[in-house]
Formats: C-alpha cells, structure tokens, sequence
C-alpha cells in the first residue's frame, strides 16, 4: 500500500514541529517546505533542515522567495502607504501569500496528496494559507492538526519532550514571526490590552535607552514609487549597488533596529472576527513608508494625495485579509502604479532614539518649486495676484459659512 505524501509548511518552529512528528506517528510520508521570506539568516536554512530531518521529514526543500515577496508585494504596501489602522506594516500576514503559493509549488512537484500548516484557528494565518491553497490546487487536502485539535502550546511542547525532541524555552512562550516585512510577536502580555512586551522578546530592535546618542542621517531616493537607492549623509552607499531588489529593505531593518525604531504593538479586529493583539518590529517598513509619503506630500496634489489615501488603504486591508485572486486587486495596482508617475526624488531622514525625523525631500516634478518660479511663496505674498485679488477670494471662500450662520438663526 502506498504511503500518504503530503507538504507540510514547515519554519522550525513549535506548531510546525509538532505537526511534523503527528503526521509521521500516523504512517505519513512528509515532505517539508521552508518558505524564506527575509526571515532565514546566515546557518538558520540548515538549521531548519536539520530539524526536520531529526523530526522525520522524508524530504526537505528551501525556497528563496524574497525576491518575489519585494516585487509583488512590498512594492504596492509602499505604493500605498499601507499600515493596518495607521499603524502595523502587516508583517508577515501578508507574506503568506508567497509563502502559499511556493508551498503549492512543492506539492505539485513531488505528487502529494495534501497541504498541511501549522496554523491555529484563533487568528488570521489559516484563513490565508486555506485561501491560497484552494485557488491554487482545489484538489488537494490541507490538513491542520493544530487548528482542528485546537491545541495549546504547552501541549505541543509537552507532546515533543515526551518523545525527546528539545523545545526552546523562548519558542514555547513566544511565537515568532520573522520575515522581510517585519517580525510578529504573540505571547502573554499581548493577550490581553494592558501589558507591553518585555525587553527580552523582542528579537533584533534595541529599547531606546540602549539606542546611540547621535543618531544617523540617511538618504532614500524614489523612482515612480520604488526605492532604488540608499546612503549615509556622508555619500556612503547604505547597500552595494548589484545587491538584490530587497537589500535596502533589509538593512534598514537592521540600522532601524539598531537605533531603537520598528517596535509596536498593534491591536485591531481580524478577518475571523476577534479582536487581537500583536508585537511587532519592522523598522524598514515604517522608514521606507514615511520617506515616500513625504515625498508624494511635495509631488501629488491634495486630491490625488486624499483618493490614494483611501483607495492604498483598502487595498492594504484587502491583501491583508487574503483576498488576493480577486479582479478588484488588479485595478488597486493599475491604480497605484499610475498614481506614481511623478513620485520620484530624495528623502532625507535621520533615526534618532526610536524616532523617524523627516529633514526633508527634494524632486524634479517638486509641486513647491513650481509654484515658486510662478511668483509664489508661501508666507511673503505672491507676484501671481494683487492684493485686491486675494482680498476678493477670502470674501468669496467666507461666503458660504456666512449663508450657513445666517441659516442657523431664524429671521425674526
């Protein structure tokens, strides 16, 4: 009798593991796919493979997909300034995208029969990986031990000790995320709404107190949207210039996290209903995102800059909560791709214990530079109409909340 095949996503982590050692107690011949997003560093793809050898897996496939994630992804979060309720980059969420569509991949390359995960029922992941998986591969199975059993963690731990499998303390308190958008954090503090993370959970970002005293200017220069290129204040490249399209992505996480910026905790209602709260650190994103608002503030007008708002934010949401095959995301694109046409020139930015200083900006298609060369200048009057002009407009702007005060008070 054949045995069962199926590709189980697999990080190394403690559902993932538990997940593995299950389906191999039951007869399972399981293949394992890990789905780099940014969140492998140097020795962690061995270690990964490493563990699910130990674990059992009859095959073990590494997947560099960062390169895709930037493009398809991060691109259009920077395009759209998108952070879930004005706040969270949606770290890793909406890297689940790419990581679903690899997973499917694999599955389809080595014949198997099912998808597994290891994703609970209590937040958003399951429902993003379901989403994938059955526009993707409709035929296959997707199997959630975790989900279905509805296991705790201490559980999962206790079921790998029990068999002689070593768990990391750290991994049993805290689940962690990392990707190139950002790390996610869930642990006790963020269960409820009162309590803030402890120094130690935190993986990469220094408190502010630890953060340097100075400070550090950076140079970011846009092209339609797209960041092409970083530098110290000095000239000194931030990345090499044949670096991959996610390198200055990257080391603005690590000089972000260096100098105290990317931590928060973000609180917001999820896809499946529940209010929930999450950790996170993504420096990148957070400076990425603000130097390029800045710079659409000096390009765009206010209407472009008002209907991008809204229409950027509901395509964030949107890939947020897993409506990826959706026809309406094309348009979003068609959108935010136009919508750049003119969002080129330089940010400056400096990171100062925690913060994101925004020194200033500068673009050839500069909105404020053309209306200086048409007699304009803010604060010292303008060439471009006379005194009398100016008085006759403020009369005609107040007219119409005059008509509305005389509305309010009935003639006598």
């Amino acid at each position: 009798m054949t045995k069962r095949k199926i590709v189980l996503a697999f990080s190394g982590g403690l559902d993932t593991s538990y997940a593995l050692v299950d389906f191999r107690e039951k007869g399972w011949d399981v293949v394992t796919a890990n789905i780099d997003t940014g969140g492998l560093h140097s020795g962690e793809a061995e270690a990964v493979k490493a563990r699910a050898e130990e674990l059992g897996a009859v095959e073990h496939h590494v997947v560099d997909a960062r390169a895709e994630l930037y493009d398809r992804v991060v691109t259009y979060a920077i395009k759209a300034n998108y952070l879930r309720n004005g706040a969270y980059p949606s770290c890793v969420g909406a890297e689940r995208l790419i990581q679903a569509e690899k997973v499917v991949e694999v599955a389809l390359k080595v014949g198997a029969t099912g998808i597994a995960h290891g994703s609970t029922g209590a937040g958003a992941d399951h429902v993003r990986y379901d989403a994938v998986i059955r526009a993707l591969a409709p035929h296959l199975e997707i199997i959630t031990p975790v989900r279905d059993e509805r296991l705790v963690r201490e559980e999962e731990a206790e079921f790998l000790r029990s068999r002689g499998f070593a768990v990391s303390e750290k991994v049993k308190k805290y689940s962690i995320n990392e990707g190139l958008i950002g790390t996610s954090i869930g642990g006790e503090e963020t269960y409820g709404s009162w309590e803030y993370l402890p120094e130690d959970a935190w993986t990469y970002t220094r408190s502010i107190a630890d953060a340097p005293a100075d400070g550090v200017e950076l140079h970011l220069t846009f092209d339609k949207g797209i960041v092409t290129g970083a530098s110290f204040a000095d000239g000194a490249p931030l990345v090499e210039a044949d670096a991959p399209n996610y390198a200055i992505l990257s080391a603005l996480n690590v000089l972000g996290g260096e100098h105290g910026v990317g931590r928060g905790i973000h609180m917001g209602s999820t896809m499946v209903g529940n209010l929930a709260r999450v950790g996170f650190e993504a420096p990148g994103m957070l400076i990425l995102i603000a130097a390029h608002r800045e710079l659409e503030k000096l390009v765009l007008s206010n209407r472009q800059q008002a209907t991008k708002a809204q229409l950027g934010n509901t395509y964030g949401d949107l890939l947020h909560e897993a409506v990826y095959f959706d026809p309406i995301m094309d348009d979003f694109r068609a959108f935010l791709d136009s919508s750049q046409t003119r969002v080129t020139g330089t940010v400056r930015v400096k990171l100062h214990k925690g913060n994101i200083v925004l020194l200033g900006s500068s673009s050839p298609y500069s909105l404020l530079d053309a209306a200086t060369r048409a007699g304009i200048v803010y604060g010292h009057g303008s060439s471009a109409w006379t005194g009398e002009q100016a008085r006759a407009f403020a009369h005609m702007y107040a007219m119409p909340g005059s008509i509305a005060r005389l509305a309010a008070t009935p003639a006598e």
